[in-house]
């Protein structure tokens, strides 16, 4: 049965070459790299070594350390939890945005519960972050900024340096940034943040593995105890094949970057065109936002039936994140228009440089049946 992926936000698939070189790490580098003999010292070596390079991919100094994780989840827990841990007595207010990804706001909510003073970023109503309010938000109180590059739900950009140079006027605050949806998709300056999340399956790495990348001034409280691995906030065996397979897909993302984004601003631009001509149906996503990420609401259809439809006929999209899926109403869609009927009717696409015009074409022949 011929289908057609417009999920790409969710997760991609698994690069070939990403896929050899996890196979040929796994037969040549067996050892635990936790162990103390040679097989599983020349495994830690190749580990630091793709840790190492992947800083360079990256574009960052020697000053920063890279804790590998199971994914942009654990690291964004790490992040916040972490931080409020270590610098309680310095200060409990943490600020981020109604834009997040679940693994986010879901960390704020309970370190909330925990005594922490959680404060929302005023937006403009594209949802991005007003700098001179969110500079006026913070006070003595303030431990941490948590601000996602990208909304994956919308593809809001939130203007990452704009914030990196006010926080300069106030060094004691911490910057979080996740940078899952925008790396591999985008050029983004990582310099001057604090923390970095990020999440190997969003580039066509496997799933599994990610990063949390830490400044030199940053100290973290572990939230996973155990053994020795590669840096002292993380605990456990690290994953060799997983990490050097990380390393070839972000090489891989990175090299093609320029001519992968050109094209999907074209198919973003080609859907556009195509939806402005079908009744009730609403753009939420502003040609500012990433290419990548086009939601849309469908006047009068619930997002969930929308997402089965179109599934039933070989179209795969989401409602909302896929870790929000079950949800009919979208927070996000809310939060930006303020309008329920968009929330609960709104679905998203997102492409990548394998989507075509011809999958755009079958999806919009699709989606004027489910209307009429």
């Amino acid at each position: 049965m011929k289908y057609i992926y417009l999920d790409y936000a969710a997760t991609t698939p698994t690069h070939p070459l990403v896929l050899t070189a996890f196979k040929r790490a796994v037969i040549k580098h067996p050892g635990n790299p936790n162990s103390a003999h040679a097989l599983g010292q020349k495994a830690a070596d190749e580990i630091a070594k793709s840790l190492k390079r992947i800083r360079r991919l990256l574009g960052l100094p020697s000053q920063y350390e890279l804790t590998p994780t199971s994914g942009a989840t654990e690291s964004n827990n790490l992040a916040l939890k972490g931080i409020a841990l270590q610098y309680s007595k310095m200060g409990k207010t943490i600020i981020t945005t109604a834009f997040e990804h679940s693994s986010l706001t879901a960390c704020a909510n309970y370190l909330a519960k925990q005594g922490f003073n959680v404060k929302i970023a005023p937006c403009n109503q594209w949802g991005r972050v007003d700098v001179n309010e969110l500079d006026k938000l913070i006070d003595d109180d303030t431990v941490l900024v948590s601000i996602g590059s990208i909304n994956s739900e919308i593809g809001i950009r939130q203007p990452i340096d704009a914030i990196k140079n006010m926080l300069k006027r106030h060094p004691k605050v911490f910057f979080h940034v996740d940078a899952t949806q925008s790396i591999g998709k985008e050029n983004i300056d990582l310099n001057d943040i604090d923390l970095i999340s990020m999440s190997a399956h969003k580039f066509y790495g496997l799933k599994g593995i990610g990063l949390l990348i830490t400044s030199k001034r940053t100290q973290l409280t572990p939230i996973i105890h155990g053994g020795h691995s590669t840096t002292i906030i993380r605990r456990g065996t690290p994953a060799t094949e997983l990490i050097m397979s990380m390393e070839k897909a972000l090489r891989i993302a990175i090299a093609n970057i320029d001519d992968n984004r050109q094209h999907v601003m074209s198919i973003n631009l080609y859907a556009r065109e195509k939806l402005n001509h079908i009744k009730n149906v609403i753009i939420n996503s502003t040609p500012e936002d990433l290419p990548h990420v086009l939601n849309i609401s469908i006047l009068g259809k619930e997002s969930r039936s929308t997402v089965k439809y179109m599934s039933d006929h070989g179209i795969y999209i989401s409602n909302h994140t896929a870790c929000d899926s079950n949800i009919d109403t979208s927070a996000t869609v809310l939060a930006l228009t303020g309008k329920k009927k968009l929330a609960d009717s709104s679905v998203r696409l997102s492409f990548s440089h394998l989507t075509t015009t011809n999958d755009i074409d079958y999806f919009i022949d699709v989606l004027k049946g489910y209307i009429s």
